[in-house]
């Protein structure tokens, strides 16, 4: 991965702001207080121990903590977990730069005789030094190093939906004393990661106990990564680097503990998004109505926080400390993002009686908000804003790029959401081609590689990972495994690859054999579909299970659902490894559909089969009203000749002719055909082509309700649902249509375009 951004940090990077005597006021927006870095992980390593040397911090005091033989100049900012050890008095403890104002927040909150860590980012002060305050009594404190942000870094994060990758309490028994557990991450993180964030939470300890995380494989350091009483249950947010194939060490020092691990990101040198600082701000407090939700939460319940205008627009994910306060049942309380189903998780675990909080990494979804969900009872909820992790294009493209607009993720600068507006996607140069999936994109590189990002819940990535909640990656990461590739092709959570020696290659989804490969299971990295030699051509399908292939001897090939989308004569069963369509010889294209595919012959005629419920088949046949809308067979679309490519849509066929004019058949509720006709509720159909409103036409893709249209001047259009912004088109609503083609805005001169279910994509030879 490039250096991520030239940034100098200059003030307080505070990942773990407590509730204290000095509480952060809510504020309407949360400032950057420096530019954006990346990261640098190391083995854990103690830095800071009073009860060896200097002595206990008295009230009022700060102790100066000198990290110059720690970290290279180049650093600006250090990850520390903080412990304090018996506090005399109930007090709260500040981290900040050397030489700095201290500011009126908190890192640790302590009763006395209380042992707590927290993990804290701070920025360095004047000759990297970090000053600890302690409030009242007197405590100890210990700091260990996880790492720096800095010049120098080149690790960015991706944050993940939380995912349960430990609980001993299901699997291999409690930790006794001096006992090591070791953790495999690998599925869960990629190759390239060199640390990973998670919560570690330890469970019914049986004596007061720390709980050390190491990289597997090294020598384990003399620090702890969280401490607990006996009977306790206790977090704590752990940044470690990463050992030998993935993998992270958990000892326990006495007595013995459940160890429960929830991945929440990781940090990878070749791709991710780097840190921005932001002024402390609080951003929820259900005591006081801050964040819109007033009054304590009940059990099984939740709520969503929106961050809107609080953080950068591209931001991907925040950094929040969680407290919760006034529990009246012991309960566990999760911080993750607004989508899908809750993940199996937790960030904060709390007892009657206490004031508890932890750092929380969230990332998000469509927009840039976070839900808060607790268990058991009621409880007040406390969340303070302490910085976000952003995508900067350091590098913009200039050669050979790729705009994009509509569904997100789209991989821009611009933000994480839908958008109208085509932008260009970051981090990406050289692009050959790209296409889109359900909730997926990929592009290929004139080097035959291949890049993804987007969703990840299946391996759709292909980067030898996955997150089964919903976490993916906001930025283009490498297909692991593929070069020599010639196409690419996606269904709706798959993907496929055609390489120069013309075999294909698959991931993602498989749940009805769409990988080819003659099973049902998914894979995060490109496996062979099965006996294809000779390949020339690659297509997806919009119904998520289907994938064809044409070979050099101008016969197709299917695999995946049957009901009739193999074209081999059957319905019901589908095939896990490619059969051949029947009685297609000489075909020059191909394209799937919604539940079939299309075939173009050598002799400008177009073909298809599977569904046809609302005319998909363009051979004006009415469905049998008595048995299946189906044709297992290829059928001619009727009257359609010197085509000279095709597409296909969820209810929809396209063809170009040589004249340069389309037609399109099937569905129009969203004003798919282009042909300005505005149906009603009975007439919305079309069972044999239509020309649409336009000409000049070089190039045609379609999307799951229209059409894209490259026209000769170099000029996009497009027609159909507005869904997501997916016309590009900022003045029609997400909710609106086009019922004849209207012109992309916002577009440099384009040479190709490919589309998505719900997103366009322009290849830019020249910004």
């Amino acid at each position: 991965m490039r250096r991520l951004l030239p940034a100098v940090l200059s003030s307080v990077l505070a990942a773990g702001l407590l509730l204290t005597g000095h509480p952060v006021s809510a504020a309407p927006a949360a400032d950057p207080v420096a530019p954006a870095s990346a990261f640098t992980p190391q083995s854990p390593t103690r830095v800071l121990d009073t009860r060896t040397g200097g002595g206990a911090v008295g009230a009022g005091r700060t102790v100066t903590l000198d990290l110059t033989a720690r970290v290279p100049a180049s650093a600006t900012a250090v990850v520390l977990n903080v412990t304090a050890v018996s506090p005399t008095a109930s007090t709260f403890v500040t981290a900040f730069p050397a030489g700095a104002a201290r500011p009126t927040a908190s890192n640790l909150n302590l009763v006395a005789g209380d042992v707590r860590a927290n993990q804290v980012t701070v920025a360095l002060g004047a000759d990297r030094k970090v000053s600890l305050y302690n409030n009242s009594g007197s405590v100890h404190l210990v700091a260990d190093l996880a790492g720096h942000y800095g010049t120098d870094g080149t690790a960015g994060f991706t944050a993940l939906s939380p995912d349960r990758a430990l609980d001993t309490r299901t699997t291999g028994g409690p930790l006794g004393a001096g006992a090591t557990r070791t953790v495999d991450l690998t599925g869960r993180i990629p190759a390239s990661a060199t640390a990973v964030t998670f919560n570690l939470t330890a469970v019914s300890p049986t004596a007061s106990t720390f709980v050390t995380a190491w990289p597997t494989g090294t020598t384990r350091p003399t620090a702890s990564s969280l401490n607990t009483d006996a009977g306790d249950i206790r977090p704590n947010l752990v940044t470690v680097a990463v050992g030998a194939n993935r993998k992270v060490s958990l000892y326990n020092h006495v007595g013995s503990v459940h160890l429960l691990v929830d991945v929440t990101g990781f940090y990878s040198p070749e791709y991710g998004a780097a840190f921005v600082p932001l002024t402390p701000a609080r951003v929820v407090d259900t005591r006081t109505g801050t964040g819109g939700t007033t009054g304590p939460i009940g059990p099984a319940s939740g709520f969503t926080a929106d961050l809107e205008g609080r953080v950068p627009a591209s931001s991907v994910a925040v950094l929040l400390n969680v407290t919760g306060v006034g529990a009246t049942a012991r309960t566990y309380v999760t911080a993750a993002e607004p989508v899908g189903d809750l993940p199996n998780a937790s960030t904060l675990n709390v007892s009657p009686g206490q004031t508890v909080a932890n750092a929380a990494g969230v990332a998000f979804a469509s927009d840039h908000s976070f839900s808060l969900y607790n268990h058991a009872g009621k409880i007040h909820l406390v969340a303070d804003l302490a910085g976000a992790f952003v995508v900067v294009d350091e590098d913009p493209c200039t050669t050979d790029c790729v705009y994009t607009w509509g569904a997100g993720p789209l991989g821009t600068a611009g933000g994480i959401g839908d958008s109208a507006v085509p932008a260009p996607v970051v981090g990406l140069s050289g692009v050959r081609s790209v296409i889109g999936g359900g909730g997926n994109s990929y592009a290929l590189l004139a080097d035959g590689t291949v890049r993804a990002w987007g969703a990840n819940y299946l391996g759709q990535l292909g980067n030898g990972w996955s997150n089964a909640t919903s976490g993916g990656s906001r930025l283009p990461v490498p297909v692991v495994g593929l070069t020599g590739v010639t196409a690419i092709a996606a269904g709706g959570s798959h993907a496929f690859a055609l390489k120069t020696d013309g075999t294909v290659w698959s991931w993602g989804s498989n749940w009805s054999g769409e990988l080819g490969n003659g099973t049902k299971t998914d894979s995060d990295v490109p496996v062979r579909v099965s006996g294809l030699t000779d390949v020339v051509a690659i297509a997806g399908a919009a119904s998520y299970a289907n994938g064809y292939a044409l070979r050099a001897d101008g016969t197709v090939w299917a695999w995946g659902a049957g009901w009739g989308s193999l074209g081999d004569g059957t319905y019901d069963e589908g095939s896990t490894v490619p059969v051949q369509v029947s009685g297609l010889t000489g075909v020059t294209a191909i394209a799937g559909g919604s539940m079939g595919g299309y075939a173009l012959r050598g002799d400008g005629t177009v073909w298809a089969w599977g569904t046809n419920g609302v005319g998909e088949l363009g051979n004006g046949e009415e469905c049998d009203p008595d048995g299946p809308c189906v044709e297992t067979a290829p059928v001619q679309v009727s009257g359609l000749t010197g085509v000279t490519s095709i597409a296909g849509a969820w209810e929809n066929g396209y063809a170009l002719r040589s004249d340069g004019t389309v037609w399109a058949w099937g569905g129009d509720y969203n004003g798919d055909l282009g042909d300005g006709g505005d149906c009603g509720p009975f007439n919305c159909v079309s069972r044999t082509p239509v020309q649409a409103s336009i000409t000049d036409v070089e190039q045609l893709v379609s999307r799951f309700y229209g059409g894209y249209a490259l026209r000769a001047d170099g000029t996009v259009w497009s027609w159909g649902a507005g869904f997501s912004g997916g016309l590009g088109v900022p003045s029609v609503p997400f909710d609106g249509k086009a019922t004849s083609p209207v012109r992309v805005e916002g577009l440099p001169a384009v040479s190709g375009i490919s589309s998505g279910s719900s997103t366009g994509y322009a290849l830019v030879p020249h910004v």
